[in-house]
């Protein structure tokens, strides 16, 4: 196996794109570190885009990393997360955590751990969850407009309450919330839903297009007006809203601890699709 790196976003995707949109649902958050303008959060140091290959030459695994977020990566084989991990430890020392397919992440956490001594503390199971149709509700309390630049203050505050499990430190929390609102807003691809009183009650965004495939991203309802059903109704709307816009289909993240979260993303439409799970380094 080998192992590449760069710092270069179209370095990585001239690479690995094609290899990445085989799979674009379960690829996408590489994709979207690769291709979206503002796919590369704010951090500390280069960012590092990561490919192995075998012996052939074929592309068999890919992940993104810059500090301090844990590295997302592909689904690969045992053999091209240890050499990944093998690398990087050169590259990386300090990697606070990785994030991915479960067998990969738990594969490369193990062999990270040999190698460093540190701990590999597992956190945060998840699933990849995927939409292909959705119907919006005839009963919804309310209605959705498009957001303005005045609305970035309030909606980077809601999102990075959204982020508070993230085990970012809050400054980084602050900086990546205001990046995705922000994005999201100038990018015309952001919601705010107003009550029947035109009271703003939550937010929802979703990105670009890649390979078909769009994540809702930001979905946050006002911790006074949890009791709504907004949330279904935010996520509903800016997933019937990429479908009918040329997605294929629509993709998030559920996680497991937050269980009364399943019954909202199973009822706009999305069903599992893939385990994933993040490690922590200490």
């Amino acid at each position: 196996m080998k192992v590449q790196t760069t710092a270069s976003p179209a370095e990585f995707y001239a690479a690995a794109g094609e290899w990445l949109e085989r799979e674009p649902a379960r690829n996408n958050v590489l994709l979207v570190h690769a291709l979206d303008p503002n796919g590369v959060p704010p951090g500390q140091g280069d960012p590092v885009f990561s490919w192995v290959t075998d012996g052939s030459g074929a592309v068999v695994g890919a992940a993104f990393a810059r500090m301090p977020y844990r590295m997302p990566l592909t689904e690969m084989s045992d053999d091209a997360a240890r050499a990944l991990a093998e690398h990087l430890v050169t590259v990386l020392p300090d990697l606070e955590g990785v994030a991915g397919a479960a067998s990969s992440a738990k594969v490369f956490a193990a062999r990270w751990a040999e190698l460093t001594g540190k701990t590999a503390h597992s956190e945060r199971d998840q699933w990849l969850m995927i939409c292909t149709e959705t119907t919006r509700p005839d009963d919804a309390s309310g209605g959705p407009r498009m957001s303005t630049p005045d609305d970035l203050d309030t909606v980077a505050e809601w999102f990075m309450a959204g982020m508070r499990d993230s085990g970012l430190p809050p400054d980084q929390i602050a900086q990546r919330a205001r990046q995705l609102a922000g994005g999201q807003i100038a990018g015309g691809r952001q919601i705010v839903w107003e009550d029947a009183n035109g009271t703003p009650v939550g937010a929802a965004g979703w990105g670009l297009n890649f390979a078909g495939v769009i994540r809702p991203a930001g979905v946050f309802v006002s911790p006074d007006h949890r009791a709504g059903g907004y949330a279904t109704l935010l996520l509903g709307e800016v997933t019937a809203r990429a479908l009918e816009n040329g997605a294929d289909a629509c993709v998030c993240t559920h996680f497991l601890k937050y269980e009364s979260m399943l019954a909202v993303v199973e009822k706009v439409g999305y069903r599992r699709l893939a385990d994933f799970t993040e490690y922590r380094f200490e």
